[in-house]
């Protein structure tokens, strides 16, 4: 029974399922139980799946699937307007709190007292900026009696450049953003970085929401004016790119398909896993199994991005270098896209001596033959392909070819532009590596396979999001950029219910350790249904219609009762909600790797607070045509690893060891939500690493220097590493260990101890 409606007739045995009664369905009987008798190949089903099933079947067993699709899943149902419960509790400080409490009503739980001044400092500080607060700053909080201090404090705190780095650094997991190309040949990618800095600077400046997802799909055609919006497209190119089948596959070859069907699919699976929740790249080989997503749905996702690669782009960091730029670069585009027609005339004329020549330049490219003699060979080539042409179209290429060196005279005059790795359609040919120039053809795929092409697709998003229109309205004369522009607005409707549950569920997520749907990049069926449906509605409602300011919903969540409470254990409340997705208490939370780090450089007074610019190499570096990184022969001493994480270069293949270690993501998958773990080898790379062991030292010189006596220093060291002083228990056992093994071996100890590394 492959399909709905099949399952809904069922067969000699009768009804297969019955709506509303998953215990009376033979369907149910057949997957559950110790013995299950399907299926019958592959191991059972994970009791979630079941569970999954069982939850289908009560709610009635509907058809979801792309023909039968009614938009009647929660995370597709337009976004509604809840009204904050009117449950009465002198606990709630904002309608986030009312929603909370009539949960907790309904679960049996109640809310945890209020954290003490310190602990929410410290919360604060590490949520927004992903640093410890200073001392200074701690004794002001605690000393500010005022009845706005706390609203102050997350005033303060938002304003601060840091923000961006911590915040932009979340940004970069979902964007599965790295700096070399992953696959075979992992080559560096110099110039990612500005993608970056760019994101950082859109979270300090707080850019709209849906000017933010614009720009990274389609900032070089919606926002041309603007310098950011060819380097915000950085997102397009962010993920895994294979060198070898781009640039080394010949043009014409089935893999040479696949790789380019495999790029777009990256693509699309980044679009809509990030700025929707939606899981569409699981419709590649066949319609979607769970989500009422189709394959045409997905090939006309994958023909948004059918005229664009991955290249190193130009870009003006002056606005108004820029603004004199861009019709330069229009004209030389217009002029290239003219000069290739016939140029692929000429191509198409039968001439040996033609194919000779192009034989010596792959041979020549593939020997990586010194330029010289790859440029005589091409300036033979051009005269060859002259002399195949007919008079009149000689005489066109001659003009054009005019037009091309003039315009390049008029940008030679300009400033010389930076580059960014970004979506582009126009670069320098690498290899077989060339521009599409117009729209590669795209057609829904039998199964996937390039080799059973079926009817072409017609750029477009879903046709399960009610209101809006799924295949977009484009003439056939617009140029690609103008299928990236109507995705993007798309996207960013303010009737798409997707765009706006999904980053308030990431931004709640990222605050309390766990979103309200605790899968951030699938809403679908194989994803978790919300906690709190009502409040998350209420969330995204609020935040679309008020201008889409990360940073107010940032101070709204930020001062809510809930927000506030303390971490502690309850046990009868522990029974009732084991993982608290009811909010009785905070969540504890384990610092990631970045903060930890950039934590350690701060306690030992060597964190560099330099913002942006090319990524810091952490790493030996050698390109012998499959490149090697060697982080073991860093200095660990070098003044540029004093940066913070956020700045360091990121390599897909070979990842900092000791960050690795504490969990930091892999660069080549979208990372929603992070693994925490707790592990034998993290204790012993926070007390062994060089890196460690190197700033316990500093760490040691900084306390040394700034008290007199080894009392004085191990209050030192507790207020710069863990914001507050011993207790007379603490200095009395520290004294002895120091005294024993030294400061030095004392602050990697500090280091090591679950008060640094956890927030409460």
């Amino acid at each position: 029974m492959a399909s709905y409606q099949a399952l809904r007739k069922g067969g000699t045995s009768g009804a297969v399922l019955i709506p509303g009664q998953p215990e009376q369905s033979i369907l149910l009987r057949m997957i559950g139980g110790e013995k299950p008798l399907m299926p019958k190949a592959g191991g059972p089903l994970e009791a979630a799946e079941v569970e999954l099933m069982r939850r289908w079947i009560g709610e009635g067993a509907g058809d979801d699937t792309p023909a039968g699709a009614t938009g009647q899943w929660w995370s597709l149902k337009p976004l509604g307007r809840p009204q904050p419960s009117a449950w009465k509790s002198s606990w709630a400080r904002t309608p986030i709190d009312a929603f909370i409490v009539a949960r907790h009503a309904e679960k049996g739980l109640a809310a945890s007292p209020e954290a003490d001044r310190r602990t929410l400092i410290r919360r604060l500080t590490y949520n927004l900026h992903g640093l410890p607060p200073a001392p200074e700053e701690i004794d002001a909080f605690l000393n500010d009696r005022s009845p706005d201090a706390y609203e102050k404090l997350i005033d303060r705190l938002l304003a601060s450049p840091r923000y961006g780095e911590r915040w932009g650094r979340h940004w970069l997991d979902v964007a599965h953003y790295g700096e070399t190309h992953g696959y075979d040949k992992d080559k560096p990618r110099r110039n990612a970085w500005p993608y970056r800095d760019y994101v950082i600077r859109a979270f300090n400046t707080d850019k709209p929401y849906a000017r933010f997802v614009e720009e990274q799909i389609a900032g070089d055609v919606l926002y041309p004016e603007e310098p950011d919006g060819v380097v915000a497209t950085g997102f397009l190119a962010a993920g895994p790119w294979d060198f070898v089948g781009h640039v080394e596959l010949r043009e014409g070859t089935v893999d040479k398909e696949i790789t380019r069907l495999l790029d777009r699919d990256d693509m699309v699976a980044s679009v809509m896993s990030s700025f929707l929740s939606v899981t569409a790249h699981c419709a590649r080989c066949h319609d979607h199994k769970f989500d009422p997503i189709s394959q045409e749905d997905y090939y006309s996702l994958q023909a948004v991005f059918a005229g664009v690669d991955r290249a190193d782009r130009p870009y003006d960091a002056d606005p108004g270098v820029h603004r004199a730029r861009r019709p330069l670069l229009d004209e030389r585009r217009a002029i290239l896209a003219d000069l290739q027609k016939p140029l692929d005339l000429a191509a198409r004329v039968t001439s040996p001596e033609l194919r000779r020549l192009d034989e010596q330049l792959r041979q020549l490219r593939r020997k990586k033959a010194p330029q010289p003699e790859v440029d005589s060979l091409t300036a033979e080539r051009k005269v060859l392909v002259y002399s195949l042409l007919e008079e009149p179209a000689r005489t066109q290429l001659s003009t054009l070819e005019a037009r091309l060196t003039q315009a390049d005279r008029r940008l030679a005059e300009l400033a010389a532009p930076g580059l960014v790795y970004a979506a582009a359609n126009v670069f320098e040919r690498q290899g077989s590596f060339a521009p599409a120039w117009s729209p590669r053809p795209v057609h829904v795929l039998a199964r996937g396979n390039v080799e059973a092409p079926g009817k072409p697709a017609a750029p477009g998003a879903l046709s399960c999001v009610s209101g809006l229109a799924a295949r977009f309205r484009l003439e056939p004369s617009d140029w690609e950029g103008a299928r990236r522009a109507a995705l993007a607005r798309w996207i960013t409707d303010p009737a798409n219910p997707l765009t706006w549950r999904s980053i308030v569920n990431r931004v709640w997520h990222y605050h309390f350790g766990a979103g309200l749907v605790d899968t951030p990049n699938d809403f679908g069926r194989l994803g978790s249904l919300p906690t709190h449906p009502e409040l998350l509605d209420w969330l995204a409602t609020k935040f679309r219609d008020s201008g889409g300011s990360l940073k107010k919903l940032h101070k709204l969540i930020l001062t809510s009762s809930v927000y506030r409470q303390s971490s502690g254990h309850h046990s009868e409340r522990a029974r009732l909600d084991a993982d608290n997705r009811y909010l009785w208490r905070m969540n504890r939370s384990r610092l990631d790797a970045e903060s930890l780090r950039d934590a350690v450089l701060y306690a030992s007074g060597n964190l560099d607070p330099r913002r942006g610019g090319p990524s810091v190499e952490m790493f030996h570096f050698q390109d012998d045509h499959s490149p090697r990184y060697d982080y073991a022969r860093f200095d660990v001493d070098d003044p540029n690893g004093r940066r913070r994480s956020v700045y360091r270069f990121i390599v897909r293949s070979v990842p900092d060891p000791f960050l690795e270690s504490l969990d930091c993501p892999d660069p080549s998958i979208s990372t929603p939500k992070r693994n925490t773990t707790l592990t034998a080898i993290q204790a012993l790379a926070l007390l062994n690493n060089p890196f460690m062991v190197r700033q316990g030292e500093h760490f040691a010189r900084r306390v040394r220097a700034a008290r007199g006596g080894l009392a004085g220093q191990i209050v030192e060291v507790y207020r710069l590493a863990l914001g507050r002083p011993p207790s007379a228990e603490e200095s009395s056992l520290l004294s002895a260990y120091a005294a024993r093994h030294g400061v030095e071996n004392l602050c990697r100890m500090v280091f090591n101890s679950n008060e640094f590394v956890f927030v409460d």
